[in-house]
């Protein structure tokens, strides 16, 4: 940990803090499976129409199942803010999740 690391460290806080809301998407699409998330989607809304709340359960079950959690985060759409140190953070969090699964045993 070195000036360059709290530099960068200190950037991301202030972007975080005062500048750019987090936000964490709760899932993805991938961009072969867009057309049938969108047609799961409106069909989600057919059978609500319809009062078919079981078959709503089902189709947005399936829905979601297209869906896969991915952490991704962008300093800001305007600067040209790379951060080399972002990917290993995220490598260092997912290792912790990791350890983590493995002691909850799941």
């Amino acid at each position: 940990m070195d000036d360059e690391w709290f530099a960068y460290l200190d950037d991301f806080r202030h972007a975080l803090a005062h500048r750019i809301p987090l936000y964490i998407p709760p899932y993805r699409v991938l961009t072969s499976q867009v057309a049938d998330h969108q047609q799961l989607r409106g069909r989600e809304t057919e059978v609500l129409i319809r009062g078919d709340l079981e078959e709503r359960k089902r189709v947005t079950a399936e829905r979601l199942a297209l869906g896969g959690f991915a952490p991704c985060i962008m300093h800001s759409f305007e600067e040209e803010a790379a951060h080399p140190q972002m990917l290993g953070d995220f490598k260092t969090i997912e290792e912790l999740a990791q350890k983590m699964l493995v002691e909850l045993g799941t």
